[in-house]
């Protein structure tokens, strides 16, 4: 026993006695081997049992409160001196701190022990220690003291057996959530419960960790029988303390008899994996230790959780639940963690990386599956577009993309759909947010994504993305968190996850926020009833005579506070008056942007966007969407749209107010209405002026615009005619009659989308109860037998003997039989615009006549090349006008000569006509144009292959000219 070990002092018994653990670098924090010490030829005062059957001896307290904070936590070196047997083999040694410091000496220098002389067991330091005694003796200190105020203070006010009697209500109650309080950690039973003294009552109380459970110690199982204590093995208490001194680095003991060693507890219990680590480890980082306990809360079995941070070598302080979180040997507690007022979120974080690191408890972790995808996208944008109290619209300021984010770890109440009402205080939560945030920039940090089962069966899931928004200071103001906004105002609740769930990173705070709230009884949470919206919404297709009513309101009133809604278009917005409480669309006066795509319907195939639709929208919604503005309002046009003027307040002090008709004639995204006059609009001649600026700069929509290009669909001679420069036109075919009269409509018209757009609100209209009566010539809305679609129409006959009648669509060339109760009164706006069906045929070939023996054949492959809905290019090479007598409307445009252009697979439909043999080309005498001449030369070598080949007209040979080719000779005067 001559030998001096190394070690680190893990607890301190009184003030003679201390635990000595082996100083062993240890990652997987298992228990290492320990001494208990007792300071040779020392006699301190004891401590009284927990248990109140003996109480402190004069000075107790102080003598081990001394020696603990000399001694706990400090590498030590350590001799055993000698062994007592009569007292459960206890050992007393010398025990130095930094190999210069007796701390048996120290203690009697302090007076708080005294020099035991007799026994023939004694210190090697046994002169030192009693030279010690005799000056600690004249000076009068510590358990030597003359004064009568220490001496009655010497022993502490320590209540007996608290731990039976202590209210941890009474407790919170006393001291209020949230209070820290220092304290003295005494016991650990586990690595998450500790048993404390508090300073300076020195009641005494056991604490939960908030937020952490370690694995359960288990109950000591009872060994059946019990071996003699003269028979007990000798067993190694210290395995490799280090010796400072060459010695045995093991030690060889006997197991004490006064109980069982530590092994034998280790074998004899039900303890769970990793429970010895994580007590092992609270130990050497609590035991003993002056801690700050911040109190949490109280569980329903009467249990005090605490969040307790323990001192660092380097001086600072840590959660020893983050502590043990981090190390594996511990799981987060939701419930617990719920309660906490700072720290949770880490607890959480930790918790994750424990896991992926698999230390630890966690060594074979598997994830659960989950629905749930972690993010750390970072941006900065301006907030575009408030979709509820919890979701908004973000435009990030680099991409220029629009990201759509849902505030994490929140919940607000849901607007109405078509399918179900809004919820209580959804209208005012999306307001709140609207007033403080739409138009303003934003910091957003993406947190986590979720997938969301779709209600469709076959739609598959769809992704919301989850993230932290903040407002970017401006002048005068801080940066707030758009979350704590909402849900202090009690327009939102936080959201209770599971413990595998992401959250926000400032959960903690959105959980006070809602106490908050709930205390105030805000919102959600008042007992009030929710104020009623009651809106009179005439935005919708067929609400056209409702919002009819309000037009006079709006004429009287002037310029009216309104709300933009939604963009529904470049020009056309959306707009709540809360003046009037009604919501109606509105269009600025004499201003069109460019078309957005149009899926198939309304008696036409699908079209495509216009050049910088997508352009002209995100531009209004950047500008507009959500914003207060000043409407006035003009007039109303046939299905419900109001027209005026609109400017748009600027979302930031100070700033500029933005007009919507100027800025989008200015930027290129718009223009007049074709053939408006100027004069009639407010401002008029500045918009024509603007307009001009940027065809001038080519902007957007005017890139390709030059001087001569606008033709004038009007300028038509009286027959025939042929120009050196052809007009050239994007179309579509919509009607094939036969191989020499097929209809197009023009791709780019405007006016083609706006009697689109009149036709729906007819569309949602309710019918008449007695279907109108027409006749022959007059011009009505028909509905299409095969998309069950509104049509303007030409009634060509009327059946007298059944409630039909024959039908011609002015805008698409086709013909039907209609029954009465499908047809209504068109309006006069929509009479007025002209059929945009457009008579044509092919140019420079011959086809076969209707009737004749091949015309079907050549109608059927006709349609299949240009009946696809695809836009085509038609040269049109001359135009014919009909005379004054032919009122019905596909005569109203004349007819076009035109050649056809598949610009996608570059096809030339004439060219295809010829080589199926369904079509042959005229005499070269017969043509006096060079420019006709020409197309016609460049195409003869495929009517000459198909002559070869005896396709279609060439089957029986070749048919040559016929008389019908000669036209005729004009009569002499007055014969015929």
């Amino acid at each position: 026993m001559a030998g001096w070990f190394k070690g680190i002092v893990k607890e301190v018994v009184s003030g003679d006695t201390l635990v000595i653990v082996a100083a062993v670098q240890n990652k997987n924090h298992a228990p290492t081997p320990e001494k208990r010490i007792t300071l040779s030829s020392l006699m301190c005062p004891k401590l009284g049992k927990r248990d109140g059957s003996t109480k402190d001896e004069a000075f107790a307290w102080q003598a081990r409160e001394f020696l603990r904070t000399r001694a706990i936590g400090q590498p030590v070196v350590f001799k055993i001196d000698y062994v007592v047997e009569q007292i459960g083999n206890r050992e007393f040694g010398s025990v130095f701190v930094g190999q210069k410091d007796n701390l048996a000496i120290s203690v009697v220098t302090a007076g708080w022990a005294k020099v035991r002389v007799t026994g023939s067991n004694s210190s090697p330091y046994i002169e030192e220690l009693k030279k010690a005694e005799e000056a600690a003796q004249v000076s009068g200190l510590g358990v030597w003291t003359k004064d009568p105020v220490a001496q009655s203070k010497s022993i502490r006010n320590a209540a007996g057996d608290e731990d039976a009697v202590f209210n941890a209500n009474a407790f919170i109650q006393a001291h209020g959530k949230g209070q820290k309080l220092n304290c003295l950690v005494e016991g650990v039973a586990n690595g998450s419960t500790l048993r404390m003294t508090m300073l300076p009552s020195m009641s005494s109380a056991v604490v939960h960790l908030a937020g952490a459970q370690c694995p359960a110690m288990g109950r000591r199982v009872e060994p059946t029988s019990a071996a003699p204590a003269a028979a007990a093995p000798v067993t190694p208490v210290i395995a490799d303390l280090g010796p400072a001194v060459g010695t045995p680095s093991v030690v060889a003991t006997p197991a004490p008899t006064g109980g069982p060693s530590l092994l034998s507890i280790a074998g004899n219990s039900n303890a769970e994996p990793f429970s010895r680590e994580a007590k092992h480890f609270s130990e050497m980082h609590a035991l003993n230790r002056e801690v700050t306990l911040v109190i949490e809360g109280v569980d329903k079995f009467n249990n005090l959780f605490g969040t307790v941070n323990v001192p660092l070598a380097d001086g600072t302080s840590e959660s020893l639940a983050e502590l043990l979180i981090k190390e594996g040997l511990a799981k987060a507690v939701e419930w617990s963690l719920n309660v906490m007022t700072v720290g949770a979120n880490k607890i959480r974080e930790l918790e994750r990386a424990a896991k992926q690191a698999k230390v630890g408890q966690w060594l074979n972790f598997v994830a659960a599956p989950t629905n749930q995808t972690k993010l750390s996208d970072q941006y900065v944008g301006k907030v575009i577009e408030i979709v509820s109290g919890d979701c908004l619209v973000v435009k990030d300021s680099v991409t220029r993309a629009e990201r759509r984010v849902t505030l994490s770890s929140l919940r607000a109440p849901r607007m109405g759909t078509r399918d179900r009402p809004g919820e209580n205080w959804a209208t005012e939560a999306k307001d709140f947010l609207r007033k403080k945030l739409i138009g303003r920039e934003v910091e957003v940090k993406m947190e986590y994504t979720r997938k969301i089962p779709s209600t469709q069966g076959a739609g598959g899931d769809f992704e919301m993305a989850f993230g932290n928004v903040e407002t970017l200071p401006e002048k005068g103001e801080e940066a707030a968190n758009v979350s704590e906004m909402i849900v202090s105002r009690g327009f939102a609740t936080v959201v209770k996850h599971r413990a595998e769930e992401e959250r926000s990173c400032v959960y903690e705070r959105l959980v006070e926020c809602e106490e908050m709230a709930k205390g105030a009884k805000r919102g959600l949470h008042s007992p009030k009833e929710p104020p009623a919206n009651r809106i009179n919404d005439v935005s919708q297709p067929g609400n056209a005579t409702k919002a009819k009513q309000y037009l006079p309101f709006f004429q009287r009133s002037g310029t009216m506070p309104c709300v933009v809604e939604y963009v529904l278009s470049g020009h056309r917005l959306k707009l709540h008056i809360p003046k009037e409480g009604v919501t109606i669309v509105f269009a600025p006066s004499g201003i069109k942007t460019p078309s957005r795509a149009q899926a198939a319907g309304m008696g036409r195939p699908a079209t495509q966007a216009e050049p910088y639709a997508d352009e002209a929208v995100a531009f209004t919604r950047e500008h507009c969407m959500q914003h207060d503005a000043e409407v006035t309002v003009e007039s109303m046009d046939r299905g419900g749209t109001f027209l005026g003027t609109i400017v748009v307040k600027s979302a930031t002090p100070g700033g500029k107010p933005f007009h919507l008709s100027s800025s989008l004639l200015r930027n290129g995204l718009g223009r007049l209405q074709p053939g408006m006059d100027s004069s009639w609009l407010q401002e008029g001649s500045m918009l024509e002026e603007m307009q001009s600026q940027a065809r001038q700069a080519k902007l957007k929509i005017w890139e390709d615009w030059s001087a001569d290009q606008d033709v004038v669909d009007s300028d038509q001679g009286a027959g025939p005619s042929t120009g050196a420069s052809e007009e050239v036109l994007e179309v579509i075919v919509t009607e094939v009659v036969d191989a020499n009269e097929f209809y197009v409509q023009m791709v780019k018209e405007p006016r083609v989308a706006w009697i689109a757009e009149q036709l729906r609100a007819v569309a949602e209209a309710d019918a008449p109860a007695i279907p109108p009566e027409l006749r022959n010539g007059q011009l009505c809305l028909a509905q299409f037998s095969a998309d069950k679609q509104w049509y303007r129409a030409h009634i060509e006959r009327v059946n007298m003997k059944e409630p039909l009648y024959d039908i011609y669509f002015i805008d698409f060339g086709n013909r039907e039989k209609v029954n009465s109760k499908n047809t209504r009164i068109i309006d006069s706006a929509l009479s007025a615009v002209p059929p945009q069906a457009r008579m044509c045929n092919l140019a420079h070939v011959k086809v076969p006549e209707a009737g004749s023996e091949q015309s079907a054949e050549a109608k059927y492959l006709l349609g299949q090349i240009v009946g696809a809905g695809q836009p085509l290019l038609a040269h049109v090479s001359g135009r014919e006008k009909f005379g004054v007598k032919d009122k019905h409307p596909k005569y109203a445009a004349g007819k076009m000569t035109i050649t056809l252009i598949d610009p996608q697979n570059d096809v030339n439909v004439a060219v295809e006509m010829l080589c199926a043999g369904m079509a042959r080309l005229p005499t070269m005498r017969k043509i006096t144009n060079p420019a006709a001449r020409e197309a016609v030369q460049k195409m003869q070598e495929y009517e000459e292959e198909a002559r070869q080949a005896r396709r279609g007209l060439f089957v029986y040979g070749d048919p040559g000219d016929s008389d019908d080719d000669v036209p005729a000779q004009p009569a002499a005067w007055g014969r015929k």
